[in-house]
C-alpha cells in the first residue's frame, strides 16, 4: 500500500493571489491502514459543495477523474473530496479534535467513528473516548431518503439517549466550531451551483464553486463557496455564509495523504470568523470494516460501548 503526504497551506502564507484568507500550521503526521475500497460512482443525491459535516463531514476517499472536457459546477460538486470523517463507508476511524479558544488555550477530544453506507445513505456513530468528563458520550446520525437525517446523542451522566431536533441542530457539536447540522449532507435539489473564475491556493490550481441554498434548505447557511484543487478534486477551502450573507466560518484542508493512490484529508481546521476560536481535526488511523451490521447503528446501541 502506497502512502504519501501533501501539505496544503501554512499560517502566514497567502493562500490566494488576493491573500484573502490564510491557512494553518503543519500538524503531526498520522497513520492510516485501510484496505483498498471497491470503486463506486460518485453520489448523485447530495452536493459536495453544500456542507455535510463539512465538516471533517462527505466521503473523504478520492473521486474519479473527469474527461478532458472542462467540468461544470455540478460536475465538480459531485466529485469533490471534502475534509470529513463522519461519513466513511465501512470503516472505523480514530480522530482527534482540538479546540482552540480566544485566549490561545487548547482542549483535546478523542473519538472513534464507525461509518457505513446502506442503500446509498450514510449511517454514522461517534464515540468519545476522552477527556474523562465527556468519555462515553455517543452520537448517532442516520440519513433518510428525501428527509432530514435522524440524530441522537447519548449522555452518560444522564444515562439516556435523546433525539436532536429543530434549532438544537444549530448548536455547537461538543464545544467545537462544527454544529450538529454540519454533520449531515444537504440534498442537491436545495442548492444551485455556479462556477466562478479559477484561482490558485498555495500555487495549486483550483476551481471556485459557489453554492446558493434555497430558503427552505435544512441548513443555517445561505451560501457556500469552495475552492477545489484541479489535480484531485480535494476541497482546499470552504467558506460558509449565513442567510444574511455574512461570512460565518471557513474550513481549511491542511494536509492530504495519498492512500492507494486516492486522496484522504487527514488534517483540517474550521476557523470561526466571528471570534478567534477554531477547531482542528486530525485522522490518526483508518481501518476498513465490512462487518458492520444494523445493530451498531440504533439509538439503543449508543448506551453500550
Amino acid at each position: 500500500m502506497e502512502h504519501s503526504e501533501h501539505e496544503v497551506g501554512h499560517v502566514g502564507k497567502p493562500l490566494t493571489r488576493r491573500s484573502e484568507q490564510r491557512g494553518a500550521s503543519r500538524a503531526r503526521p498520522c497513520t492510516a491502514s485501510p484496505r483498498r475500497p471497491s470503486p463506486r460512482r460518485p453520489s448523485q443525491r447530495c452536493t459536495r459543495a453544500a456542507l455535510s459535516l463539512a465538516c471533517f463531514t462527505c466521503l473523504a476517499w478520492g473521486a474519479t477523474a473527469l474527461a478532458d472536457a472542462e467540468p461544470s459546477a455540478d460536475d465538480i460538486a459531485k466529485r469533490m473530496v471534502r475534509s470529513d470523517a463522519f461519513s466513511w463507508e465501512g470503516a472505523r476511524t480514530h480522530v482527534r479534535m482540538v479546540l482552540n479558544d480566544d485566549n490561545g488555550q487548547t482542549r483535546e477530544r478523542i473519538m472513534d467513528i464507525l461509518g457505513r453506507r446502506k442503500n446509498g445513505l450514510f449511517q454514522t456513530v461517534v464515540r468519545f473516548l476522552s477527556p474523562q468528563d465527556i468519555a462515553g458520550t455517543a452520537f448517532l446520525m442516520i440519513e433518510r431518503d428525501k428527509e432530514s437525517s435522524e440524530q441522537y446523542i447519548y449522555l452518560p451522566g444522564l444515562k439516556r439517549t435523546r433525539r436532536i431536533v429543530g434549532r438544537e441542530r444549530e448548536g455547537s457539536f461538543m464545544g467545537s466550531d462544527f454544529t450538529y447540522s454540519d454533520m449531515q449532507r444537504v440534498d442537491s435539489r436545495y442548492a444551485t451551483n455556479k462556477r466562478l473564475p479559477d484561482e490558485a491556493l498555495s500555487g495549486e490550481a483550483a476551481w471556485v464553486v459557489e453554492s446558493t441554498l434555497r430558503p427552505d434548505a435544512p441548513s443555517s447557511y445561505g451560501r457556500v463557496m469552495t475552492w477545489v484543487r484541479k489535480s484531485d478534486y480535494v476541497a482546499l477551502r470552504t467558506r460558509f455564509y449565513d442567510k444574511q450573507d455574512k461570512l460565518v466560518k471557513t474550513l481549511y484542508s491542511r494536509k492530504v495523504k495519498q492512500i492507494d493512490g486516492r486522496p484522504v484529508v487527514v488534517d483540517a481546521r474550521m476557523q470561526s470568523q466571528l471570534s478567534k476560536h477554531s477547531t482542528d481535526m486530525f485522522i490518526d488511523s483508518i481501518e476498513r470494516r465490512d462487518d458492520l451490521d444494523d445493530t451498531s447503528f440504533t439509538p439503543a446501541a449508543l448506551e453500550h460501548m
